[in-house]
C-alpha cells in the first residue's frame, strides 16, 4: 500500500511544505486506493452473480478512479479530484437507488454520510454544504416518487447475500473510520502547530520586553554620563559670564549656554521616552487640581508669549476640577502642549480652556487652541509618532526633537485619558486632553 501510494503522490508530497495540505493529499490518495480495492471486490461479486448492469457500472467507476490517481501523479492537484470522487459516488448512489435496487438502504445512507464527511474535510465548508444538500434532494426525490408508486419494487435477484452485505458494510465502515481518524490527526497537527506558534510568540514577546528593558537601562546610563559633563560645561559658562566684561566673550558664552541647554533638553526628552513603559508601575497617583495645574503652566509660559507678541489666555472653570493623576507627569504634558502652541504661533493668540466635557460630564477637557501654522492633513496621522516632524532637514523653521507630543500621548494614556488634535494648515490647531474626573468616595 505504501509503495503504491509513493508511486502516485511521492513527488507531489516532496514539493509541498504545508502540513495540512500534505495531509489532504494523502487522504485523497488513500481514499482512491481503498475505493479501487472495494470496486475490485464488487467486480468479482457481480461477475460471479451475473449482475451485468452492476458489472458495467463498476468497470466505469473503476476506470475513473484509476484515472484520478494518474491525474494526481501528473498534474499534482487534489481539489478537482475531490469533486470528481464525490460526483462519482453521488451518481452511483442515485443509480442504485432509482434503477438497480429501487430502495434507500442502509448502505446508500452510509455512503452518503461518508461523502459528506469527505467533502467537508477536503473541499471545505461551502462545498460540503452544497453536496450535503445534493444528497438530501436525491433521497427526498426518491421518497416522493415512491409515494406515488411510480417506481416498481426492486428485483429480488439484485439483492446481495448476507455475506456480500457484510463485506460491503465492513469496507465502507473502514473508509469512514479512516476519514475520521485522518481528520483527528490533522486536527492534532494543527493544534500542535498552533501551540508551537503561541510558544514562539510568547518567547519573542519576552525577548522584546528584555531588549526594551536593556534599551531603557542603556539610555538611562548614557544620558547620565552625558548630562553630567554638560551640566559642568553650563556651570563653568555661567561662572565665566559673571567674571568677564568682554562683550565678545559674553556673546560666545550665551551661544554656548543656548546650545548646551538645547542638547540637555534633547537628552531629557529621549530619557523620558525610554522611561515611559517603565513608569507604568511607578505612577505616583494623587488627587490633582487640574485648573490650578494648568494655570501654573500658563503663568510660566506667559513671558515666552509676550516676547513673541501674542496673547496667551486662560479660561478656568468656575469650580474645582480634580483628577487622579501623577502631578509631575500631567504638568509636563500640559506644558508640552501649551509650549508647542506658543512656539508655533507667530501672531494671534493661544487660548487654554479647562471645562467639563460636553459629550460626557464625567471627563475633564483641557483644550488648547492656537492661531499658529497648523498641521497638514497628510502629517496629522503622524503627529504623535516619536521623532516625527513636519519640517525636516535644512528647511526646519523650529527647533525640537519631535518627542514632546509622543511622550505626552503615552503619559495621558497611562493616566487613563486620551489626547486628540484637530488642525488646518496655516489656520491653527486645537489639542484636547481628556481625563476622568475624580469623585471622592
Amino acid at each position: 500500500m505504501k509503495e503504491i501510494r509513493n508511486y502516485f503522490i511521492g513527488d507531489y508530497l516532496a514539493g509541498e511544505t504545508d502540513i495540512l495540505k500534505r495531509a489532504n493529499i494523502v487522504l485523497v490518495c488513500n481514499t482512491l486506493l481503498l475505493c479501487v480495492g472495494i470496486l475490485l471486490v464488487f467486480f468479482l461479486i457481480y461477475l460471479v452473480r451475473g449482475f451485468h448492469l452492476q458489472l458495467l457500472k463498476s468497470i466505469g467507476i473503476l476506470t475513473l478512479f484509476v484515472s484520478c490517481l494518474f491525474y494526481m501523479k501528473i498534474f499534482k492537484r487534489v481539489r478537482l479530484i475531490g469533486h470528481v470522487v464525490i460526483l462519482i459516488s453521488f451518481t452511483n448512489i442515485q443509480l442504485n437507488t432509482f434503477i438497480v435496487f429501487h430502495n434507500i438502504n442502509m448502505f446508500a445512507a452510509f455512503v452518503a454520510v461518508l461523502n459528506i464527511i469527505f467533502t467537508f474535510h477536503v473541499l471545505g465548508r461551502r462545498a460540503g454544504l452544497i453536496y450535503a444538500g445534493l444528497h438530501f434532494v436525491g433521497f427526498l426525490t426518491f421518497l416522493i416518487i415512491s409515494s406515488f408508486r411510480i417506481i416498481e419494487p426492486r428485483d429480488p435477484l439484485h439483492e446481495l447475500t448476507p455475506m456480500e452485505g457484510i463485506v460491503s458494510f465492513a469496507l465502507v465502515f473502514a473508509i469512514t473510520t479512516y476519514l475520521i481518524y485522518n481528520y483527528h490527526q490533522v486536527f492534532q497537527v494543527a493544534r500542535k502547530s498552533l501551540s508551537q506558534t503561541v510558544e514562539e510568540l510568547r518567547h519573542a514577546k519576552e525577548l522584546a520586553e528584555e531588549m526594551n528593558r536593556l534599551k531603557s537601562n542603556f539610555l538611562s546610563n548614557m544620558s547620565h554620563e552625558i548630562r553630567t559633563p554638560i551640566n559642568g560645561i553650563l556651570g563653568i559658562s555661567q561662572v565665566i559670564e559673571m567674571e568677564t566684561d568682554d562683550p565678545r566673550i559674553k556673546e560666545y558664552i550665551q551661544l554656548q549656554k543656548k546650545s548646551g541647554k538645547r542638547l540637555l533638553d534633547t537628552i531629557n526628552s529621549i530619557l523620558n521616552l525610554s522611561r515611559v513603559e517603565a513608569a507604568k508601575d511607578q505612577l505616583k497617583l494623587a488627587v490633582v487640581d487640574v485648573s490650578k495645574l494648568v494655570g501654573e503652566n500658563v503663568h510660566s509660559l506667559g513671558e515666552m508669549a509676550r516676547n513673541k507678541g501674542i496673547q496667551l489666555k486662560l479660561i478656568p472653570h468656575k469650580e474645582m476640577l480634580a483628577c487622579l493623576s501623577d502631578e509631575t507627569m500631567l504638568y509636563q504634558v500640559v506644558g508640552n502642549i501649551i509650549g508647542n502652541a506658543v512656539k508655533f504661533t507667530e501672531e494671534g493668540e493661544v487660548i487654554v480652556d479647562v471645562h467639563r466635557c460636553t459629550s460626557d460630564a464625567k471627563w475633564i477637557c483641557i483644550q488648547v487652541k492656537d492661531t499658529g501654522i497648523g498641521i497638514s492633513k497628510d502629517f496629522l496621522p503622524k503627529v504623535f509618532n516619536p521623532f516625527e516632524q513636519e519640517s525636516t532637514g535644512h528647511s526646519r523653521g523650529y527647533e525640537g526633537t519631535g518627542l514632546g507630543l509622543s511622550i505626552s500621548k503615552k503619559y495621558i494614556e497611562m493616566l487613563g485619558g486620551e489626547i486628540t488634535v484637530e488642525s488646518e494648515k496655516n489656520k491653527g490647531s486645537i489639542f484636547e486632553v481628556r481625563l476622568p474626573i475624580y469623585v471622592k468616595q
